[in-house]
C-alpha cells in the first residue's frame, strides 16, 4: 500500500461472521480451536479494522481482575495488521476503540505484554502511551 493511497479505514466490534477474515489474517498465530473459544463479552474488547468491506486487522483484549484487592483492567493480547496496511493508523486505531470501550466501562487501566527482545514492539506500544508498569511478570511452565 502506496502512502500517496487513500483508504477508508472503518473499526468495529468483532462479530462472528468475521472469525473466518481474522483466522486467515493471523496465520498460525490463533487456532480455530483458539478462535471458537473467544465468546462475545461485555463489554465487547475485541476489534477489527476493515477497508473496502476486508478485515485488514484484529485484536484481541479481555478483561481480567488482578491483584490483591482486586482490580479490573483490560489486558491486550494481541494485534495484527496485514502486511499491506501496517504503518497507516491502522494499530493505534485499534487500541483507541480499546481504550473508549474500557472508559464508557469504567476500567482505567490497559496492559500488553511485550517480550524483552521485541524492540520494535516495544516502541510501538510507547507510542502510542503505554509506559512500562511496575509489575513483573513471571511464568512457570507447566
Amino acid at each position: 500500500m502506496a502512502a500517496e493511497d487513500q483508504i477508508s479505514i472503518r473499526v468495529r466490534p468483532m462479530e462472528m461472521s468475521d472469525y473466518e477474515a481474522v483466522l486467515h489474517l493471523a496465520g498460525t498465530l490463533i487456532t480455530r480451536e483458539e478462535m471458537s473459544t473467544l465468546k462475545a463479552s461485555d463489554p465487547c474488547l475485541i476489534f477489527v479494522a476493515e477497508a473496502d468491506g476486508q478485515v485488514i486487522g484484529f485484536n484481541l483484549a479481555h478483561i481480567l481482575y488482578v491483584g490483591i484487592p482486586l482490580s479490573k483492567i483490560c489486558v491486550i493480547g494481541g494485534i495484527v495488521v496485514d502486511h499491506r496496511y501496517r504503518r497507516l493508523g491502522i494499530g493505534e486505531a485499534l487500541i483507541a476503540a480499546i481504550e473508549k470501550q474500557c472508559r464508557v466501562h469504567n476500567i482505567d487501566t490497559v496492559r500488553t505484554l511485550v517480550e524483552e527482545e521485541d524492540e520494535r514492539l516495544e516502541q510501538f506500544v510507547i507510542d502510542t502511551g503505554f509506559q512500562r508498569s511496575v509489575v513483573r511478570n513471571f511464568d512457570k511452565m507447566i
